[in-house]
Formats: structure tokens, sequence, C-alpha cells
């Protein structure tokens, strides 16, 4: 009898195991990259980067991160259509972009950033094709990104007239 039931047991876990296995995967977490590196990936895979703005005093810079961007939803449309950056608004780290050197806090100046969290989004040659800032819930992020990855902004469609034609 207890033999019986270690076996099924061991079945059970087995199966579990490979049913695991097999499902579709999806990040836990936000795959970040550091900023010359994403910008790199991303136009590789031709795809768009995700930049989340940061300090590391802002409170709602701390929320988008525990709850926003661990939703699955909201990962698993980063994971497929994104590189993501993270970038802290006030580091002194130099970093190149379009050619320049310069701080994360002089390009955060130089992108006209001054409220936290700014998310910007750069389409694969680096671009910005579009900001937000302010703290996003999770639905209104995955509104957003797929905004973005379904090319709308590009077009010059409105975020109203795309969230009219999604519903």
């Amino acid at each position: 009898m207890i033999a019986m039931r270690r076996v099924l047991s061991i079945s059970a876990l087995l199966l579990g195991a490979h049913a695991f296995s097999v499902a579709p995967q999806c990040a836990e977490i936000v795959k970040w990259k550091p900023f010359e590196k994403g910008l790199k990936d991303a136009a590789a895979a031709k795809k768009y980067s995700f930049v989340d703005v940061y300090t590391d005093w802002c409170g709602y810079c701390k929320q988008l991160e525990a709850t926003t961007l661990k939703a699955k939803p909201v990962l698993a449309e980063l994971e497929k259509n994104f590189e993501s950056i993270k970038f802290n608004a006030e580091s002194e780290d130099v970093v190149t972009w379009k050619g320049k050197k310069m701080t994360m806090r002089e390009l955060s100046a130089n992108w006209g950033v001054e409220g936290f969290p700014t998310m910007l989004f750069l389409n694969s040659k680096g671009e910005i094709i579009g900001s937000f800032a302010s703290f996003a819930d999770a639905e209104l992020m995955v509104k957003l990104l797929n905004y973005i990855s379904s090319g709308a902004r590009e077009r010059k469609v409105s975020f109203e007239d795309f969230l009219k034609a999604a519903s």
C-alpha cells in the first residue's frame, strides 16, 4: 500500500513537472539590460526599448517596480516586444546615446525628464517615440505597451483612438 502511494506520488510529480516544462514560459521579473546593451539588442532584434527612468527616492518608482512590473500580462508584453532598460536619472554613470557620451543624469535632463517615474519608449533605432511620466497600473501599462508595439504611435494614431479601436 505504501509502495503504491509512493509510485503514484512520484508519477504525479513527474507529470506535473512535465506539464510545467512544456507550458509557455513567461519571466517572473523584468529582464533589465544596461542602457547601451539594451539599445544594441533592440536594434539587432528589431524590437522596441522600454526605458524605466527612476530615482532611488521615488515612491511611485518603487510601487511601479513592486506591482505593475511584476504583473504577468506586463511581463509577457515586455518579453515579447521590448528590450527593458532600467535608467537611474541621478546616476553619474556615463552612457553613450546617439554617439554622445554623458552621464545618466545629463541624458535624463537632455530628454526633458522632470518627474518620476517616466517611461520612455524607443524604436529599434534608439529614437524616442513616446513617453509616459507617471505611475501606471498593470492594466494601463499593458495598453501603453500594446500601443507602442502595434506601431500605432509611429503611425500617428492617438492613444485614445487606439483604445477605441481595441474595444
